[in-house]
């Protein structure tokens, strides 16, 4: 399954929303989700499984068949944070997007680098 990296920004930007602090994402949360309505639960769920992998998200999730997970989120971390405000404003992810679609794939680190580096044009400190 590829990474879907609107699926990744869409779930941080609901995860900071709903949680609060001794807030959790269990199962019966899912529903409510905005990308997860958009994307399915596949892809949310893989997106879940690895934000918490990278070290994005405190939780875990677990396999209990085919079709069935447990799974839990309990906060976003400063990494996860990190990420997220460098994708966060539309026009510097769509910059972003624009530029990594030159290439058939783009790791979330160098997302963040180019999300980076449009902020920095914007602003234009790449000139001082």
């Amino acid at each position: 399954m590829k990474l879907n990296h609107d699926c990744i920004r869409a779930v941080l930007l609901e995860l900071e929303d709903r949680l609060s602090l001794n807030g959790l994402l269990l199962p019966n949360d899912l529903e409510a989700f905005n990308s997860y309505q958009k994307f399915g639960e596949d892809e949310f769920i893989y997106c879940l499984d690895k934000l918490i992998e990278a070290g994005f998200l405190v939780g875990y999730i677990q396999r209990l068949d085919d079709s069935i997970y447990t799974y839990s989120v309990s906060s976003i971390t400063w990494n996860g944070h990190e990420y997220l405000d460098t994708i966060r404003d539309n026009k510097v992810w769509h910059d972003s997007k624009k530029i990594a679609s030159k290439f058939t794939s783009v790791s979330l680190s160098l997302m963040s680098e180019i999300a980076s580096k449009v902020i920095l044009k914007s602003l234009h400190l790449d000139e001082l």
